[in-house]
C-alpha cells in the first residue's frame, strides 16, 4: 500500500503531501531529508537516487528538472506500479499547473485541487488488461498446471504487480513481485527467468512477455531440470495466446 505522496520543488518548497496509510512522516523532516540526500549524491556520485529502502518500506522517486515527486510504499508493493503512478502524477502536472512551476518561490495554493487530482489516481485499482475470454484460458492453463504434482502453487503477475487468480499466500506473492520488479526496472540487464532457493523448493519466476511472468513454487526435492522445463513449457502455452 502506498503510504505517503510528496511533491517537492528542486529548489526545496512542498508542493503538495498526503498521507495514505498508517505511517506518519514529518513533511519539514522528509523534505529536507530528501533534499539533503539528492545534494549528497549528485555531488558525490554525479547521479541521483531512484529508490531506498527505509525499515518495512520503499521510497521511490520520480525526477525532472522541476519536480522531485517521492512515493513511500510498503516493501511488498510494486516498484513499476507505484512508477506508474508517480509518472502520471508528473505529467498531469506539467499539463494542469505548468505555469505555477515557473513562479520563482511556489506555494501549495499555487497547485489547487492537485491534492484531489493525486486521490484518485491513488485509489484506482489495478485489474489486469484482458479480455474474459483470454482470462478463462490463463486461469484454465494454470490449473492444469497447478495439478501437476511436482508444482506446490502458481499464478500469472503482470507487470504492475497484479496476480491473475490472487491465490498467493501473502509472503510469497511479496517475494515474487520483489524479483518481478527485477525484470523491469533495469534496461541494462534482459532477464527472461530468475530461480530462488526458499525453505529446499524452487521459486521459478519465467518472463512470457512484457506483460506477465509466471511464478511457480516447485515441490521439495524435484530436479531443478524437470521443474524449469514444466515452467518453460506452460508459459510458452500462454505466450501462444497473446
Amino acid at each position: 500500500m502506498i503510504q505517503t505522496i510528496l511533491v517537492l520543488k528542486r529548489t526545496g518548497e512542498n508542493i503538495c503531501s498526503k498521507t495514505y496509510g498508517h505511517a506518519k512522516w514529518n513533511e519539514t523532516l522528509t523534505s529536507g531529508f530528501i533534499s539533503a540526500a539528492f545534494n549528497f549524491t549528485e555531488n558525490t556520485f554525479g547521479s541521483e537516487i531512484e529508490d531506498i529502502e527505509l525499515g518495512p518500506y520503499k521510497v521511490l522517486f520520480e525526477k525532472t528538472e522541476d519536480l522531485i515527486l517521492v512515493a513511500f510504499t510498503e516493501k511488498s508493493d510494486s516498484i513499476i506500479n507505484v512508477r506508474e503512478k508517480l509518472i502520471e502524477i508528473k505529467e498531469i502536472i506539467y499539463d494542469k499547473y505548468r505555469n505555477a512551476l515557473t513562479n520563482r518561490l511556489c506555494s501549495q495554493d499555487d497547485f489547487e485541487g492537485l491534492i484531489e487530482i493525486i486521490d484518485k489516481i491513488i485509489s484506482e485499482s489495478l485489474e489486469l488488461d484482458l479480455s474474459e475470454e483470454l482470462r478463462i484460458q490463463y486461469q484454465d492453463i494454470l490449473e492444469s498446471f497447478r495439478s501437476n504434482e511436482e508444482i506446490l502453487d502458481c499464478d500469472l503477475i503482470s507487470s504492475s504487480g497484479v496476480p491473475l487468480t490472487k491465490e498467493w499466500k501473502r509472503d510469497f506473492l511479496q517475494l515474487c513481485l520483489r524479483m518481478i520488479d527485477a525484470f523491469w526496472k533495469s534496461k541494462k540487464f534482459v532477464l527472461d527467468q530468475i530461480i530462488l532457493s526458499y525453505e529446499e523448493r524452487n521459486l521459478i519466476l519465467h518472463k512470457i512477455n512484457e506483460k506477465f511472468v509466471l511464478s511457480a513454487l516447485v515441490r521439495r526435492n524435484t530436479p531443478l531440470g524437470l521443474a524449469t522445463f514444466l515452467v518453460e513449457e506452460t508459459a510458452g502455452i500462454m505466450a501462444k495466446l497473446d
